[in-house]
Formats: C-alpha cells, structure tokens, sequence
C-alpha cells in the first residue's frame, strides 16, 4: 500500500485526494466523536464546515430527529445541543438520532477530502480494527491530519504513525517524508499520554477542563468500526 501523510486541513486538495482512500484524523476530538456517536446507537454523523451550514441541515430534519453538534475554541456553540465531548454523546442522548457536528479542524479536513473515492475517519478508539479494514481494501491511501488552527498537531501525528505502524502489519506499505516522521514518532518509548504530555493542543484541552475528554480519546482499540462518509454522512462499516 502506498500512503501519504498529510500535515494539516489547509493541505488538503482535490489534486491530492481525487480518486483516493482518505482518512481523516482528529483525535481531539471531532473523529473520536464521530466514532462514538455511531457507536452508541447514532444515525448518520454529517459533518459540516460552519454554524450556519449545520443551522439550516438542522432545519431539514423532522422535529426531534437530529442534534446539533460541535465547537468553537473548543467550547460547544451556543444553541446547540451538545458540543465536542465524545463523552457526552450517550446513548440515552444520540440513539436514533442524526448529528449535524461543525468543529474547528476536524469538519475544515472532512470537507477538504470530499473528492476522496472513499472517506472514513480514525482515532485511537477504533483505529486497530480500522487498520486491518484498511489494509484489506485500499491500495493508495492519504491520511490527513486535522491539525490545529492550520497547525501541525503532534496528537493526530502520533495517530498517523500508530495508524501506519497497524497497517504494516497487514500488508507491504510505502509511505512519503512525513509517513516515516509520524511513523518513528509513534515507535519511541513510552506511552500515548507521555509522547503527548508537550502537545500544544492537548495541554489547551486540559487548561479548560476536558481532562475526561483527553484520558478516553487516549485509549486504544476500544471500538470495532470504521466510519465511512456516505451521501453526506458517516456510518460505520
């Protein structure tokens, strides 16, 4: 399999991902909500760049069949009934549901991958039984990283490389410049948290509060999916 990694949403071009399998990577949070979302009994996850673009999907559903869903600095929108937190999308609140999310990086690296042939996010949480998916069906990847705010993130980074690292076990890989930097970075020592206690994005996390939020996004190998974008929006395969 070939694969290329790229930094950041801004980097993104049809050029780069037309006719390709892309991953889009956001592990704080919006992929890790998705992915719980459509987990916990969810209907379709349909990821939009703006507040006013969610405002007027919202107002195509049925009453009381869809939510509203995302953040700005981190924060959920006002209005809106749930924000970012993945730990907020439970059952007893999603079940059934459609979720319109907007957020600042991850939504921005979804919409700018759109000429993909096929679109699927990855986080930690599923990011084991997504690797073996992939590796299974995809001959030419791109795995983007969300990044934050048009800059590199080293959480997503170390999700690329953990994501490279599973797929090679699977199959033969060649990846670019950036693959075998995020690759590395995942083989040093220590844990997730510990390659991640200098992560700009994460520390901004933790400074308002998730620290629920970062410790769950952390985990590993927790759900058997992968969300794949179809006709708008994410469903699990």
């Amino acid at each position: 399999m070939k694969i290329e990694v790229v930094a950041t949403a801004q980097q993104v071009s049809e050029k780069l991902t037309e006719g390709k399998s892309v991953v889009v990577i956001d592990v704080l949070r919006a992929t890790s909500v998705i992915t719980t979302a459509l987990m916990n009994g969810s209907g379709a996850v349909f990821p939009v760049e703006t507040i006013d673009e969610a405002e007027i999907l919202f107002k195509s559903f049925d009453t009381g069949t869809a939510l509203r869903g995302g953040e700005r600095a981190g924060k959920k929108i006002a209005g809106f009934e749930v924000g970012n937190s993945p730990l907020s999308y439970t059952s007893g609140i999603v079940s059934g549901k459609s979720i319109i999310i907007t957020t600042t990086n991850g939504t921005k690296a979804i919409r700018n991958s759109q000429h993909a042939n096929s679109l699927y996010i990855v986080c930690f949480l599923n990011l084991v039984y997504a690797s073996r998916l992939l590796a299974a069906k995809v001959n030419d990847l791109v795995i983007v990283c969300s990044g934050t705010n048009g800059n590199f993130s080293l959480d997503d980074a170390l999700c690329a490389g953990m994501l490279i690292d599973e797929i090679g076990k699977h199959t033969e890989i060649k990846t670019n410049d950036l693959g075998q930097i995020v690759r590395s970075f995942y083989w040093q020592e220590g844990s997730i948290p510990e390659k991640l206690r200098n992560c700009t994005h994460l520390n901004y996390l933790l400074s308002i509060g998730y620290n629920a939020d970062v410790d769950y996004c952390l985990q590993t190998h927790v759900y058997d999916c992968l969300p794949q974008l179809r006709s708008g929006g994410f469903i699990t395969l």
